[in-house]
């Protein structure tokens, strides 16, 4: 009868190592459309990663055949300006998934609405794989940086001790709850800026598309 050495041990062990599936990094991929009450048909599709190294690669394009008026009205006043057959492309940077649903944020690249350009995206999916009841469902948003040069205090105060101060707010309830700094940070829209289950997605009856999650 033959014994099994530990040399022989440690070989198998590698042996299983080296035929064991890697295990599936965060991701999410897929294509939308579909219309909003102005009647104009809306496309989306997208690819993110996370990688080995805990940085995200991927990209979203977007378009729209509706005529969108911009006018920048938090800059000097200038008149509207109309862009039919709008699109935006922008480069994703990070992923978070949440079971089925994936928030991914992003920088736009390049856009038919010059203005958006440098400025950061939310495309936030929901997988729901062949359920015919519910489908896939989606929303996005387009953010600016938001420059906080002020400090919330106490008016009735003169020197509010609680000026600088910071905490973190949690929901009592959940154990689970990890919470978000308070005030919050100074810091571009991401995938931290709003708890997954704060977004709305698209209100829209034709919604049809292909959309993949994995946690």
């Amino acid at each position: 009868m033959k014994s099994t050495t530990p040399l022989s041990i440690l070989a198998l062990l590698l042996l299983c190592l080296a035929l064991a599936p890697a295990a599936a990094a965060q991701s999410s991929k897929g294509f939308y459309d579909f219309t909003l009450v102005d009647g104009y048909k809306k496309h989306v599709e997208f690819d993110a990663q996370k990688l080995a190294d805990g940085s995200t690669s991927g990209s979203m394009y977007f378009t729209d055949a509706a005529t969108i008026v911009y006018r920048d009205v938090d800059g000097d006043g200038s008149p509207q300006e109309k862009y039919a057959d709008t699109f935006i492309k922008a480069d994703l940077d990070d992923i978070v998934v949440n079971n089925n649903q994936a928030v991914m944020s992003g920088t736009v690249r390049d856009s038919s609405i010059p203005y958006l350009i440098g400025l950061r995206v939310l495309l936030t999916v929901e997988d729901n794989g062949n359920n015919t009841r519910i489908p896939d469902q989606m929303t996005w948003g387009v953010y600016k940086f938001i420059k906080k040069d002020w400090q919330p205090s106490d008016a009735e105060w003169k020197e509010d001790p609680g000026v600088g101060l910071t905490w973190w707010a949690t929901d009592a309830e959940r154990r689970d709850d990890k919470g978000y700094q308070m005030p919050v940070p100074e810091a571009p829209a991401g995938t931290q800026s709003f708890p997954v289950v704060s977004y709305s997605f698209a209100d829209t009856s034709d919604g049809a598309g292909d959309i993949s999650v994995q946690p």
